[in-house]
């Protein structure tokens, strides 16, 4: 429950900051943080497998791009600064956050275009993620090679070394958003009340 209180005072923190969002939003912001955060350590022992990128694209769609983005950014902070196996290295914590911030941007986008109605909307779910697991893996390979030191030769082989677990990665959230993310998109709408991200939203 302590990793889950961060996640909570950071609709307090949004708030403060002077953003423009309204009372529901923050809170909305708020529980997709505490959820995503909460899924992180649910999944932690599985390889390869985590609901935090289809958690943050989610947040993304229904709530717009700008707070996709602050869910992306909190969420994966938050989990790394908790995590049990330890905080990331800081060139590698930012990779995390800002492939994550990506995340939530591409879910604002998707919402923007109210793809849940379309007939490629599986197609194009399992498209967003891959694309967002691919670079996740292409930030955080980045900044292990700016901080590790290592030479060329052995970054090429830690690379292939973990090219199983990279292709893991993307193959199980690519199933993931097939599968899971437009079931979890329609729940949501439904519960919120939303009929469509795009008419729901107010006016920036």
């Amino acid at each position: 429950m302590e990793c889950i209180r961060p996640a909570l005072k950071a609709g307090f923190f949004i708030r403060r900051t002077g953003m423009n969002l309204t009372i529901k939003k923050i809170s909305l912001v708020a529980a997709f943080i505490a959820l995503g955060v909460t899924l992180g350590y649910a999944f932690i022992t599985i390889p390869n497998v985590e609901m935090v990128t289809a958690t943050i694209f989610i947040a993304g769609y229904i709530l717009g791009a700008k707070e996709g983005i602050i869910v992306g950014l909190l969420t994966e902070f938050i989990y790394s600064l908790f995590n049990p196996y330890g905080v990331a290295a800081p060139p590698l914590l930012a990779a995390q956050v800002l492939a994550m911030g990506f995340t939530g941007f591409l879910g604002g986008l998707y919402g923007n275009r109210g793809l849940q109605s379309s007939k490629k909307r599986y197609l194009l779910f399992g498209l967003a993620g891959l694309l967002s697991t691919l670079v996740f893996a292409i930030l955080t390979t980045l900044s292990f090679i700016s901080f590790t030191g290592l030479s060329i030769k052995k970054i090429l082989a830690s690379v292939i070394y973990g090219l199983g677990f990279y292709i893991t990665h993307i193959i199980s959230n690519t199933i993931i958003f097939i599968v899971v993310v437009p079931v979890l998109i329609q729940m949501l709408l439904k519960v919120l009340s939303i009929s469509h991200p795009v008419e729901s939203r107010e006016p920036s």
